[in-house]
């Protein structure tokens, strides 16, 4: 068996290597890797068992880490998804309200607007009436004062009948006034 030492050089490798010769160099291979690897443990071994197990100290902190911080995530998550949907609630219950309330005052403007359509009517009516009947009236006490004019044209009355006329007219005024104070 040769030793790492006493290796001889290698020839050219050959095209069509066999798997005798294949195997024989990996076991040239292995030799001088455990021995390094013998060498690396007892120079690092201990700082790298330290950093191993700093590493995986580590990774389980970080591990722990995400899985709080995605849990927490999630309950603000949550708790923001339920705001909005409480929100949300609250706006379509208030659209809702005002919608109606609108309706009611549209119900309200229109039943008023009909009210007053109808009184303004009312209103012209009862207007026309009176003037219907004070024109009558008018019209009445002209044709009285011409009937009494033409009277006392026709009977060409003096002064002293046409003052008894006045008073009589000024003592029934007088008395109608009385009776219709009482």
């Amino acid at each position: 068996m040769q030793t790492p030492d006493t290796l001889a050089p290698e020839a050219a490798p050959e095209i069509v290597a066999s798997p005798e010769l294949l195997v024989n160099a990996m076991r040239r291979d292995t030799v001088p890797d455990k021995n390094l690897d013998m060498i690396r443990n007892i120079l690092f071994g201990e700082q790298l068992r330290d950093l191993e197990r700093k590493n995986a100290s580590l990774e389980r902190f970080v591990r722990v880490s995400i899985n709080a911080l995605a849990e927490d995530t999630q309950r603000k998550l949550d708790a923001l998804q339920n705001d909005l949907r409480l929100v949300k609630d609250l706006l379509i219950e208030e659209a809702k309200a005002r919608r109606e309330e609108h309706q009611g005052a549209r119900h309200r403007l229109e039943k008023n607007e009909r009210f007053l359509d109808e009184l303004a009517k009312r209103m012209t009516t009862e207007v026309t009436k009176l003037d219907q009947q004070l024109e009558a009236s008018h019209k009445d006490l002209i044709r009285q004062l011409h009937e009494t004019a033409e009277q006392l044209r026709h009977e060409k009355a003096d002064r002293k009948a046409v003052a008894a006329i006045l008073n009589g007219m000024a003592k029934q005024l007088f008395d109608v006034e009385k009776v219709e104070a009482l």
